[in-house]
C-alpha cells in the first residue's frame, strides 16, 4: 500500500469519450485516490495543464491534430519531470522507441479485457509515488542546505577517526577558521591543548555507542578560538552511515553568555540573601518538581510562628497552617507547574491559635525550554489592613447585594461642586461605559429629552427647597432599548442649607412592561367589538410575544385526540383542525394534573417525557401550558412552546400571564357554551311560540268570527265580555311571539342616537296624559330594532303602572342610561322578581314586557338593575353600554 494518501490527479487524453469513461471507471475501482479528468485532444490537454495541477498524464497516441508523441514533446518543454504514460493501441517498436527518447515515463499497449486497467493503475501508482518521493527528497535536501547555511550554531561531520569532514560557515564566527581549512583536520583542533587529554574521554562518550541513530546529550566542553582564547561550548553528536562508513553529525554552540549569566546570578544570589535576611516579609523559594523548599528567610518564624528548619524538613507544613476554608484555593493557584505569576490573600493559624492574614505573591522561573524550575515568592502579614478591609467590604457587599436584589442604584450630588457619585449598580443600570461618574449636566443627559426637564427640575427644586422628590423618566440604554426609571432624591439639610442630595434610581421597565401587558390583556378581553375567536387569536399573539416562543395554541382534548382549534405561528407546520394523539403532547400532563405545566428545557426538567412524539419527532424542547375548564371539566389547554430549549426557566410572571389567559378563555368558553344553550332554548321557545300562536290564532279567529255573527243576531252582555277576553288572548299571543324572538342574538351593532330612538318609541305606545323628558344626547352602539323593543316596553311599563299623569325621564349614566318614572315604584322585596315570567301588577298586563327588556339587555351584554327614582317611582339602570364619544 502506498504511503501517499492524498488524491492522485490524472489527466487522461483520448479522442474516444466512451473509452475514456471506461478507463476512468476501472481506474477508480482500483484506487479511490484517483481523480481523473478526460479531454479529447492534445490541445485541450495543454490548456488544462496551464489551468490546474496534475500528478500524471495518461495519453493515447493516435489522435486528431497532435498525436501522443507530439503531445509528449509539448509537455516536456514545460513540465520536464511530470509523469507521462503513453497508453496506446498502436504498439510498435518505432513508437515505443520514439516515446522513450522524448522522455516518456511509461509505455503501455492497449489490449482487450479489463486486466490491462489493473496494470495501468499499478503503473500510475508507481510513477506518481516515485515522482512524489523525488520531490520530497529534493525539498528535504533544500531545507537541510538552508538550515546548514543559515544556522548560527556550528554544524559539522566527523568520521570514525574523529577527522573533520565538513563544517558550515558558522565555524568562522565561533572559532575563527575558514570552513575549508578544517576539512581533514582532527576534531581536537577546536579544543585547547591543555584540555585535549582530559576531554578525550568526553569525546569518546559523545561519539561511541552501538546505535547509529541514537542522539547524544549535549555536553559542556571548553573550546579554543583560532587566536587562542578559550570558549565555553556545548556539543552533541548523532551517528549515521554514509557509503557504508560510520559518520557523526554534531552541533556545537557557544554558551559564553549563559556562563557569564550564571556567574552574575551567583553574585545576585549573594546580594539577595543579604537583603532577604533583614526584611519583615517572608521570602521563599521552592523546587516545583520535588516540592523541596530551597530557601526561606527568618521572617517566616515571626509570621508563621514556626522555625525555618521545620519548614525545610516538612514543606507541607506551609500549607497545613493555611485556614481550611482557603487551603484548596491556595493549593490550586500555587500549582508548581503553572507558567504564570500569582498573588493571593489567605489566612493562616499560628501554633498559638492566633489567626493572621497573609498577602502572598509568587513568580515562576523558567529555563530556556520554558519549563518552570523555580518558584520564588514573598509573603506579608496584612492582618491589620485586612481587618479594616473586611469590615468595609462587608458593608459595601451588603449594600451592593441589596442594590442588585432591588435593582436599585444609588447616587449623590455635592451642591457646592456639583460633583456626582454613582454606586456600582447604577453604572450597570445605565450601561455607562466609563468608570468615572459624569458631571451633573451630563448625568442628567442620560434621560430622554422629553423627560429630562422633569428630572432636572426635580433635582433643582430639591437642592433649593430641601424637599424630597420622586419622578419617573425614560432613558435609552447603549443597545438602543428604552427603559423606565423611578428616580428618588432626598436632601440632607444642615442649618437650613442642603449639604448633600442623595437618592436612588430603580429600573421599573419590567414593571411598566408588565403593566402594559396587563393593560393589553384587559383591552383584548373587554373589547365588545371583537368576537371570541378574534380575542383568542390576539391573546395567542400577545402570549407568543411575551414568552418569546414559536407556537401558541388553544386546543381541545376529546378522548384520545388532541384537536388544534386556534393556532398562532409563523410557519405552517400546524394548522387549525389538525388532530394528533393526546399522548404525543405535554398537554396530556396538564389535563391529567389539571395544573399549569412549566418546562424551560424538557430534556433537563422532565427527562421522563422525552419519549413523547412532541419531543422526539417534532422537536418541541420547551413548553408552558395551562388547563382550560368548562363546567369544571378539562376542556383542553392554552399553551405555548418552542423548538429551542431555554437556558433558564419560564418566570413566575410568564406563568401568571398564561394562567390569566387560560382563566379568561375558560370563562369565555363557559359563557360561550351557556350562550349557545340559551340560543338553542330561545330557538326552541321561538318555534314553540310560533306553533302555539298559530294553533291559538286559528280557534281565536273562529271565536271572534262567531262572536261577530252572534252580536248581529242577539244582544247580550256576555258577548261583550267574550269579545274582551278574545282581545286579551290576542295581546298574549303577540307578546308571546315577541318574547320568543327576544332571546336571539342581536344583529349588527351600529351607532344609535338615543334621543331620536326614544322619541320614535314614544310615538309607538299609548301615552295618555303621561309626559316624557329625554336628558341624554349620547350615541351608543346597539342593535336599533332590539333597543327599540327595550325602550317601548320600559315606557309602556311606566305608563301602565305609573298612574295618571306619570312623568318619565330618560337620562345618562357613566357607562349607560336609565329610565325612571314618578309612579308608585316597585317594592324592594319585589325587585328581584320583576324579570320573571308572568310578573305584573296590572290585571290587564301580560307579564312579558320586562322579560323582553331583560333579554334585550342580556343579548347586548349589558347589565340591568332596578332601584328607586328620586320621586319614589321605579328606576331601571342599564350599564356596560358601549358609548360613542360626544361630538
Amino acid at each position: 500500500m502506498s504511503k501517499y494518501t492524498k488524491p492522485v490527479r490524472i489527466l487522461h487524453v483520448d479522442d474516444e469519450p466512451e473509452l475514456a469513461e471506461l478507463v476512468a471507471v476501472y481506474l477508480q475501482r482500483e484506487d479511490d485516490r484517483f481523480d481523473i479528468e478526460s479531454v479529447r485532444n492534445a490541445e485541450d490537454g495543454l490548456e488544462r495543464l496551464g489551468e490546474a495541477e496534475f500528478d500524471c498524464i495518461v495519453s493515447d497516441h493516435d489522435m486528431p491534430g497532435r498525436n501522443g508523441i507530439e503531445f509528449l514533446k509539448a509537455v516536456r518543454s514545460d513540465y520536464s519531470d511530470l509523469p507521462f504514460i503513453l497508453f496506446t493501441g498502436k504498439g510498435s517498436e518505432e513508437v515505443a522507441s520514439e516515446a522513450i527518447s522524448e522522455g516518456v515515463t511509461g509505455y503501455l499497449q492497449k489490449e482487450t479485457g479489463t486486466d490491462q486497467y489493473v496494470v495501468l493503475a499499478n503503473r500510475i501508482t508507481n510513477v506518481t509515488n516515485k515522482h512524489r518521493a523525488e520531490k520530497e527528497a529534493e525539498q528535504i535536501r533544500t531545507r537541510l542546505e538552508a538550515i546548514t547555511a543559515n544556522s548560527n550554531d556550528l554544524i559539522l561531520t566527523v568520521d570514525a577517526t574523529r577527522t573533520i569532514r565538513f563544517v558550515n560557515d558558522a565555524v568562522e564566527e565561533l572559532f575563527g577558521y575558514e570552513p575549508d581549512s578544517l576539512s581533514g583536520e582532527p576534531l581536537t583542533t577546536l579544543l585547547p591543548t591543555r584540555y585535549q587529554e582530559s576531554q578525550s574521554d568526553v569525546l569518546t562518550q559523545l561519539l561511541d555507542g552501538g546505535e547509529h541513530t541514537r542522539a547524544r546529550t549535549a555536553t559542556e566542553l571548553t573550546g579554543q578560538h583560532k587566536d587562542g582564547h578559550e570558549i565555553p561550548i556545548s556539543a552533541s553528536f548523532n551517528a549515521f552511515e554514509e557509503d557504508g562508513d560510520r559518520r557523526f553529525v554534531g552541533v556545537v554552540r557557544d554558551i559564553s553568555d549563559r556562563v557569564d549569566m550564571e556567574n552574575e546570578l551567583r553574585e545576585r544570589e549573594q546580594r539577595f540573601r543579604q537583603m532577604a535576611e533583614n526584611i519583615q516579609e517572608m521570602v521563599w523559594m521552592t523546587d516545583p518538581q520535588t516540592g523541596e523548599v530551597l530557601y526561606v528567610n527568618p521572617a517566616y518564624e515571626a509570621i508563621w510562628g514556626q522555625s525555618v528548619d521545620s519548614l525545610y524538613q516538612n514543606p507541607q507544613s506551609f500549607f497545613d497552617a493555611i485556614h481550611p476554608a482557603d487551603r484548596d484555593r491556595v493549593e490550586d493557584i500555587a500549582d508548581p507547574h503553572a507558567p504564570d505569576a500569582y498573588e493571593e490573600e489567605y489566612r493562616i493559624a499560628r501554633p498559638d491559635g492566633e489567626m493572621r492574614w497573609i498577602y502572598d505573591r509568587a513568580v515562576p522561573v523558567t529555563d530556556e525550554s520554558g519549563d518552570v524550575y523555580r518558584t520564588v515568592g514573598i509573603a506579608s502579614d496584612v492582618t491589620d489592613r485586612k481587618t479594616r478591609e473586611i469590615e468595609y467590604d462587608r458593608v459595601a457587599e451588603l449594600l451592593g447585594h441589596t442594590e442588585r436584589i432591588a435593582d436599585v442604584g444609588g447616587w449623590e450630588i455635592d451642591p457646592e461642586t456639583e460633583e456626582v457619585f454613582w454606586s456600582a449598580h447604577l453604572f450597570d443600570i445605565l450601561g455607562w461605559e466609563s468608570e468615572d461618574e459624569p458631571p451633573l449636566e451630563e448625568a442628567l443627559d442620560v434621560y430622554l429629552e422629553q423627560d429630562r426637564s422633569r428630572v432636572s427640575d426635580a433635582v433643582e427644586d430639591a437642592l433649593t427647597t430641601g424637599e424630597p422628590f420622586a419622578v419617573e423618566a425614560r432613558f435609552q440604554d447603549p443597545d438602543g432599548s428604552i427603559r423606565w426609571l423611578n428616580v428618588r432624591g432626598e436632601p440632607r439639610v444642615n442649618d437650613g442649607a442642603v449639604v448633600t442630595l442623595r437618592g436612588a434610581v430603580h429600573d421599573i421597565t419590567e414593571q411598566k412592561r408588565r403593566e402594559e401587558v396587563l393593560r393589553e390583556l384587559y383591552e383584548v378581553t373587554s373589547d365588545r367589538h371583537k368576537s371570541f375567536d378574534e380575542k383568542v387569536q390576539t391573546l395567542l399573539e400577545l402570549g407568543r410575544r411575551e414568552l418569546d416562543t414559536e407556537y401558541g395554541t388553544l386546543s381541545k382534548i376529546r378522548g384520545d385526540e388532541y384537536i388544534f382549534e386556534f393556532v398562532d405561528t409563523e410557519d405552517d407546520s400546524i394548522q387549525v383542525g389538525d388532530v394528533v394523539p393526546v399522548s404525543a403532547t405535554n398537554c396530556e400532563l396538564v389535563a391529567s394534573t389539571e395544573q399549569t405545566l412549566v418546562l424551560g428545557d424538557i430534556q433537563r426538567d422532565a427527562p421522563g417525557e422525552t419519549d413523547r412524539d412532541g419531543f422526539s419527532e417534532w422537536g418541541i424542547s420547551c413548553y408552558i401550558g395551562a388547563p382550560v375548564f368548562v363546567d369544571n371539566d378539562v376542556y383542553g389547554t392554552f399553551c405555548f412552546y418552542d423548538t429551542t430549549p431555554r437556558d433558564g426557566q419560564f418566570s413566575e410572571w410568564q406563568e401568571t400571564v398564561v394562567d390569566l389567559m387560560s382563566t379568561w378563555v375558560s370563562s369565555a368558553l363557559q359563557q360561550h357554551q351557556v350562550n349557545n344553550q340559551l340560543r338553542a332554548q330561545n330557538r326552541q321557545l321561538n318555534q314553540f311560540a310560533g306553533v302555539v300562536a298559530h294553533d291559538l290564532r286559528n280557534p281565536l279567529n273562529v271565536v271572534r268570527g262567531r262572536l261577530e255573527l252572534a252580536r248581529s243576531e242577539v244582544e247580550s252582555e256576555h258577548l261583550q265580555i267574550a269579545e274582551q277576553a278574545a282581545e286579551r288572548m290576542e295581546e298574549l299571543i303577540d307578546d308571546l311571539l315577541l318574547l320568543g324572538r327576544a332571546g336571539e342574538q342581536v344583529g349588527e351593532l351600529e351607532p344609535v342616537n338615543l334621543t331620536e330612538l326614544i322619541n320614535n318609541c314614544w310615538q309607538n305606545v299609548s301615552t295618555g296624559d303621561a309626559t316624557l323628558t329625554v336628558e341624554s344626547t349620547r350615541r351608543i352602539y346597539a342593535d336599533s330594532s332590539r333597543l327599540q323593543q327595550l325602550f317601548e316596553n320600559l315606557l309602556r311599563n311606566a305608563i301602565e303602572h305609573g298612574g295618571e299623569g306619570v312623568s318619565i325621564v330618560v337620562g345618562e349614566l357613566a357607562d349607560g342610561f336609565y329610565v325612571e318614572d314618578s309612579g308608585p315604584g316597585i317594592p324592594a322585596d319585589k325587585r328581584g322578581t320583576v324579570f320573571q315570567p308572568g310578573y305584573s301588577t296590572d290585571a290587564d298586563g301580560t307579564g312579558f314586557g320586562l322579560i323582553i327588556v331583560s333579554q334585550v339587555a342580556q343579548a347586548h351584554d349589558w347589565t340591568i338593575h332596578v332601584t328607586e327614582s328620586p320621586k319614589g317611582g321605579a328606576r331601571f339602570e342599564i350599564t356596560g353600554v358601549d358609548l360613542l364619544p360626544r361630538n
